[in-house]
């Protein structure tokens, strides 16, 4: 166990690399649109609101293990972001205890991002004195948290969604990297972490999949609206899209674009779930894997092929990382592909077990990608 300062000191030094790679790439983008460096890495106050301290007492120790300073960590996670012109693409699996070969709750996500090459993906635990230890992966240097299981076998991760007419700037709360770690950190059970949701403010846009030895839900969050909390009984599967609450309007190509994709990989997630009587950890890999519209957007791994200018490239969303969680009524296994899941060998990791450094500090990101 740890301070936060220190967990961001040994992280800032091991993800150095990684990190400053991820800083530079910013800057290149940034005046590619010819957007003022300055202007992003200013940490937006507003942010900071909902954030904890020991958040930013981590960033403090990311900054100095990797000799960056702390303005330009935070605003990595917490800057004047181009987010907007990410398109979301995580795909994800539940399954239930009764449906499983051995009686474990698994789950699987497909993490997909635009602007793939500013995500370096590393797997790593946290371990803050007074909390819950997690492991999960996440972007290199941040402390924003998009998915993970702790020591109790509670898993928490999402898929975005699109926004609604609402304008999230105006809508006041934690961001659901914020959410996902504090459940993470602070919670032990769904229950728990239900009751977490209830009592917060929020500005999110997430299908939030919680899960422990006894109960799985997918809780989406919209802000502005009450949580809706769907029980999963059975196999069970949500691309980055909305199927239950009023979706929002169409409103340009864009949207319509990516609303299809979306549907599009949640109908072939549902074909394979069809097929099969009991689950195992290898068969929600071959779901990861999956190319059955071929590498493309519509396809559950996704890297399509690129036709265009270097920005475009890198504005494509990509399946960035997957991850399995199974957790039994022992042991709680993590199966981590970081980069293209159908070109990367699953790491297998018993909670409690050490990382793989290579794992830990881009090394193997960068095997696929190319950079440090």
């Amino acid at each position: 166990m740890t301070s936060p300062f220190n967990q961001g000191f040994e992280r800032g030094v091991r993800e150095a690399g990684a990190l400053r790679y991820r800083l530079n790439l910013v800057k290149n983008l940034l005046e590619i649109l010819e957007l003022k460096v300055e202007d992003y890495l200013k940490v937006n106050d507003a942010k900071l609101k909902y954030v904890p301290q020991r958040f930013l007492e981590e960033a403090e120790g990311i900054a100095k293990g990797s000799g960056l300073s702390v303005s330009e960590v935070l605003a990595l996670d917490f800057g004047l972001s181009v987010d907007k012109l990410f398109m979301d693409g995580c795909t994800a699996f539940a399954i239930p205890s009764g449906f499983t070969l051995d009686g474990s709750v698994m789950l699987m996500k497909n993490r997909d991002l635009g602007f793939r090459r500013l995500h370096p993906q590393v797997l790593s635990y946290s371990k803050l004195d007074g909390y819950n230890r997690f492991i999960g992966v996440v972007t290199a240097g941040s402390v924003c948290w998009y998915q993970g299981v702790n020591e109790h076998g509670l898993v928490a991760f999402n898929t975005a969604t699109p926004q609604q007419i609402i304008d999230p700037t105006s809508a006041q709360g934690m961001s659901i990297p914020i959410i996902i770690r504090r459940i993470l950190e602070e919670c032990s059970s769904v229950d728990e972490a239900l009751k977490f949701i209830s009592g917060s403010q929020f500005n999110a846009f997430s299908n939030l999949f919680l899960s422990d030895r006894e109960r799985i839900v997918i809780v989406e969050l919209k802000a502005g609206f009450t949580p809706y909390i769907w029980e999963v009984k059975e196999p069970d599967c949500r691309s980055n899209h909305y199927l239950f609450h009023v979706n929002p309007d169409v409103r340009d190509e864009l949207e319509l674009l990516v609303r299809q994709q979306t549907l599009v990989r949640y109908t072939r997630g549902r074909m394979l779930l069809k097929g099969v009587e009991k689950f195992s950890v290898e068969t929600l890999m071959g779901f990861s894997r999956d190319h059955f519209h071929g590498p493309s957007p519509y396809s559950i791994c996704r890297h399509p092929p690129i036709v265009g200018s270097p920005l475009t490239a890198l504005l494509s969303s990509t399946t960035l990382s997957s991850q399995i969680f199974k957790v039994g009524a022992g042991e709680i296994e993590v199966y981590t592909a970081i980069g293209y899941p159908c070109q990367s060998e699953f790491i297998h990791t018993v909670f409690g077990e050490s990382i793989p450094m290579e794992a830990a500090d881009g090394r193997l990101w960068f095997k696929q990608y190319g950079g440090v």
